[in-house]
């Protein structure tokens, strides 16, 4: 999908909503996913309007309504306070920075955090979240709870993962694209061998169906 295409929807959007400040993000712009995947809109405005989604070309565009509050970024920011959604906001903020903006796009005196900023929030708020689940897996590991160390190990390992990307400034905020990510712009060799270790574990395709089907039942039992 190319520019054009998403200037046609920011343009389709205004005229639905009878709004001028559309930002577009798909996953495509981070080199992530594929021209099927969704759309993502965002419409910045005081209210919220009736009108939620629509397909171009047949690919879904859901469209979100928010109005910019920058108070609790700019407290992280300035003190180093995390709450609870830092990480949705960073991924907001990312993505309104980063995506396709409508031609009249203009928020007057609001200024966006730009993506350094957003960068050094995440790297510190994921490394926090690191050295907290390296040290849970490292007691669970000694105390032979092997079950728990090493579902925090892999936690842990998405949460280096998720630091090393915000520092290089190129912060990725979806569990799921982490390590394509991290694979298409690095070439590190511990992550390079732990990653062929565990895909010639011939049976890890069966323990993943296995665990996939345990955890629903769970939820039957």
């Amino acid at each position: 999908m190319c520019n054009n295409d998403y200037t046609l929807i920011t343009k389709e959007i205004s005229n639905l909503v009878s709004e001028k400040n559309i930002v577009i993000w798909k996953s495509e712009m981070d080199g992530l996913g594929t021209s099927l995947s969704d759309i993502d809109a965002y419409c910045i405005c005081d209210e919220e309007k009736n009108f939620k989604n629509f397909s171009f070309n047949g690919i879904p565009v859901d469209i979100e309504y928010i109005g910019l509050k920058l108070e609790n970024i700019d407290k992280f920011a300035k003190h180093g306070l995390a709450y609870k959604g830092l990480d949705e906001d960073l991924k907001l903020f990312y993505r309104l920075e980063r995506g396709h903006k409508s031609q009249q796009f203009n928020l007057n005196d609001i200024e966006l955090p730009t993506i350094d900023v957003i960068s050094k929030i995440a790297a510190q708020y994921y490394n926090e979240l690191f050295l907290a689940l390296y040290e849970d897996a490292f007691k669970m590991f000694h105390g032979k709870n092997f079950l728990d160390a090493f579902i925090l190990s892999l936690e842990a390992l998405q949460m280096s993962v998720a630091t090393y990307l915000a520092r290089i400034g190129k912060p990725q905020f979806k569990k799921k694209w982490l390590f394509k990510y991290f694979d298409n712009l690095t070439d590190c060799s511990y992550y390079e061998e732990l990653r062929i270790e565990l895909e010639s574990d011939t049976i890890l395709p069966e323990r993943i169906s296995k665990i996939l089907s345990d955890s629903k039942k769970i939820l039957e039992f």
